[in-house]
């Protein structure tokens, strides 16, 4: 069962470690401007809100720790 079938969370190189942090506030910003003016919190957006962290957080876990990258 080790055929390398193996899931990667974490982005491999450093370039798409700062993209996916990037991409993250990107996301992260835009959904909370747009609850923010609706002035409600609909089910997709907070979805989206928690993504975005979550994109944010696996981008600085391997800007953090190369070891966790291209595993």
């Amino acid at each position: 069962m080790n055929g390398g079938s193996r899931w990667h969370v974490v982005p491999t190189s450093a370039r798409a470690c700062w993209l996916s942090l990037l991409v993250g506030v990107i996301v992260t910003v835009s959904t909370t401007v747009r609850m923010v003016s609706a002035g409600e919190a609909a089910v997709l957006p907070v979805i989206s809100l928690v993504l975005g962290v979550l994109v944010i957080a696996l981008g600085t876990a391997g800007l953090v720790s190369p070891r966790l990258r291209g595993r």
